[in-house]
């Protein structure tokens, strides 16, 4: 039966049509949504490492949700109930379970993804049987059952590719997956090298970019220690990219790529911080050199520095959030059958959106929704949601190509003399490094929060503030609102970056090394010796917000009052809004940042200006030991080294600089990758390049 339902719109939105004919329309409105939700992560899923609004990480939560769980098993569970009968169910049915795993750019929401993928897996499951079994029920009854067979194919594929994305960033996964590197690194300085260590031209640096599969480890007895042939052709490491001379990898171009296939060893290198493997290269003087006397050989070479960093942590945004991992590490013959399948996919899917568009003539005896002017709104969605599948394939296999995964593989292929270095070749790696150009592999931004700004501020004024408690991890606190974020100034790149040249022994400072640099070590020292690093941060910035308040206008141009009171800000938004990020016990950091929250309010809740608060603070230097006052005599001491302003500020952001660098090797690996899909932070690069530099705490 044939139902005419274009002048009944009214009658089903209030409930009032006919059962089966309601829950035909709900199906095809939910494929329709779901579709239109899996675009969304396509289209915002790589952006979400430089950072969006919070309507587009709302958006995209949304989606994330309505793909992968309430929706998409509501729609299954519709179609598995239905009472009625219409061939195009099994084909929906195998639709939804591509557009479930489809997506190359948006795998997890969060790292707590990753590990449910026993669940995803279980799901996945129980629908395919229920898809399966509709499939079934139509094989003698429908014109297109010679088309379930390749269908479910793809389906399984694309199902298949997500679990194994889940799975491969989970923890358990980690600490297997990164058992050959670390006892590859173990051993690697081992490895014979004709002369000196060289990180300029790679020379004695055998760290692995590709050929790190267990399968080429030998286990050497009665140790039992795993251990790699670097000579074996499959065997890619950096001092052989290095060495290459093929034309791909020559001039300023084939550096830029050189330093993706660094990025990407740097990035299995660091991998070990999340498999709980050790750094055992961390001690050695060839580590430190390779940052020290490599990355940062020149003074301008903070930018190279930074840049492949950047690149590291896309690749690690990629593991934990992407299924691109995945899908190259696969080895060649995956990723042979990967392209089979999408070209068959693009290709199959648009002979059925062309049969269903076209050619398609619904049964009498089935149910279907055909408008008074013979549209067949059952062949449209499927229209749509076959157009929607196939613009994703094409997109993504697009983008595929001239990500940095392809570009890591390319290279390697090249240096083992696989390909020549020929004019396609050289066209992809310049479109490599065009996208480069176009997107940024992070925001580039920097958190601000000022404490004596933004203490009194209440977010939480609203009449569901308890209500809301319910569908949020943590809510906002009083004092916790005001934050910003700034382009990254290039005065606080260089600033941080190049102190870290300064650095011989690989023995951080808490910014007493500034002071005595600076001959202000004895009057300043007591207020980098307090008790913890958050005492220290808080107190230094609100000395730093003080003197800002004092500081004439006409001098805040300064480069290092631009350092200085970024870094302060920076800081102190640290403390405020990411505490794992900077200390190895956040809830203390948490706990002290509340009470001097408290005690600004106190005393401070009368004044309306900055001026007001400058003198209420100055003027009762002598009462009650609080950060706050402890803060002012900080900032009354450095307003007396100099009658110079300039000397103060360098003093300032000297000791931010330091102070920056000391604060962030302490912090949660889990966390760094949390905030990587929220756009990212400085103090995250900073993290992952100590790292490399052997530097792993700040003790």
């Amino acid at each position: 039966m044939s139902l005419n339902v274009s002048l009944h719109v009214k009658e089903f939105l209030l409930g009032k049509e006919n059962p089966e004919v309601m829950k035909l329309g709900y199906i095809e409105i939910s494929m329709l949504v779901m579709t239109l939700a899996a675009v969304v992560l396509f289209v915002t899923g790589s952006s979400r490492r430089r950072g969006c609004c919070g309507a587009i990480a709302f958006v995209q939560w949304l989606s994330y949700t309505l793909v992968s769980n309430q929706l998409f098993t509501f729609t299954i569970g519709q179609m598995q109930g239905a009472t009625f009968q219409n061939e195009l169910l099994p084909l929906w049915g195998a639709f939804m379970l591509i557009v479930f795993g489809q997506v190359h750019s948006f795998s997890a929401y969060s790292p707590e993804d990753n590990e449910q993928w026993k669940k995803y897996s279980s799901i996945i499951f129980l629908q395919s049987i229920f898809v399966g079994g509709m499939v079934g029920l139509y094989t003698e009854t429908t014109t297109y059952r010679y088309w379930f067979s390749p269908i479910l194919v793809c389906m399984g594929i694309e199902a298949d590719e997500k679990i194994a994305a889940l799975k491969m960033a989970a923890r358990s996964s980690l600490a297997e997956n990164t058992k050959p590197i670390s006892a590859f690194m173990a051993s690697e300085h081992r490895i014979s090298t004709v002369g000196e260590p060289d990180p300029i031209q790679m020379n004695g640096y055998n760290y692995l970019v590709t050929g790190d599969r267990v399968g080429m480890f030998e286990v050497m007895r009665p140790q039992y220690q795993m251990q790699l042939n670097v000579a074996r052709d499959e065997v890619v490491t950096l001092q052989k990219i290095w060495q290459c001379q093929g034309r791909l990898l020559t001039g300023e171009t084939g550096q830029q790529l050189k330093d993706i296939c660094f990025s990407f060893a740097l990035f299995k290198l660091l991998l070990r911080r999340f498999g709980g493997q050790p750094f055992s290269e961390s001690s050695l003087d060839k580590t430190w050199k390779l940052v020290r006397n490599g990355l940062l050989e020149k003074e301008g070479d903070y930018e190279r520095a930074l840049r492949v960093i950047e690149v590291e942590l896309s690749f690690l945004f990629d593991l934990f959030y992407t299924k691109y991992a995945v899908i190259f590490k696969g080895g060649p013959g995956f990723r042979r059958w990967k392209i089979l399948s999408t070209l068959f996919l693009v290709g199959f899917g648009a002979f059925i959106a062309r049969e269903f568009l076209i050619n398609y003539k619904p049964k009498t005896d089935e149910l279907n929704l055909i408008t008074t002017h013979g549209v067949n709104v059952d062949t449209r969605v499927t229209g749509i949601l076959i157009v929607g599948i196939l613009f994703m394939a094409i997109a993504q296999s697009l983008y595929l190509i001239v990500s940095n995964w392809a570009m890591v593989l390319l290279i390697c292929n090249h240096v083992r003399g696989i390909y020549d270095s020929n004019y396609l070749m050289l066209l992809l790696a310049k479109m490599v490094l065009l996208r480069h150009r176009w997107l940024k592999p992070w925001g580039r931004k920097l958190g601000q929060y000022s404490l004596l700004k933004s203490f009194h501020r209440d977010p939480l004024k609203f009449k569901f503030r308890y209500f809301s408690s319910d569908f949020v991890d943590r809510v906002p606190r009083q004092g916790r609102t005001g934050s910003s974020k700034i382009e990254l100034p290039e005065e606080v790149k260089k600033a941080v970056i190049l102190n870290l040249r300064t650095i011989n022994d690989r023995k951080l400072s808490n910014g007493e090394k500034s002071l005595q640099q600076n001959n202000v070590r004895d009057e300043l020292i007591w207020a980098s010796e307090l008790e913890t690093p958050t005492h220290v941060i808080l107190v230094w910035h609100i000395a730093t917000s003080l003197c800002k308040i004092a500081t004439r206008p006409n001098s805040l141009r300064n480069g290092d009052f631009v350092v200085a009171t970024r870094l302060s800000d920076y800081c102190a938004y640290l403390v405020a809004f990411a505490p794992r990020l900077i200390s190895d016990n956040a809830t203390d950091s948490e706990f002290i940042f509340d009470e001097v929250l408290k005690d600004c309010r106190g005393s401070l809740k009368e004044c309306k200006s900055d001026r007001d608060k400058y003198e209420e603070i100055m003027n009762k230097l002598g009462g009650q030991e609080t950060i706050i006052h402890e803060g002012a005599r900080l900032a009354n001491d450095l307003q007396k080294l100099q009658n110079e302003s300039d000397f103060m500020w360098k003093v300032l952001a000297d000791f931010w600089a330091e102070l920056m660098l000391f604060v962030a090797p302490s912090g949660d690996p889990r966390a760094h990758v949390e905030h990587l899909a929220e756009g990212g932070e400085f103090v995250t690069h900073l993290w992952a390049l100590l790292s490399h530099a052997g530097i792993l705490n700040n003790g």
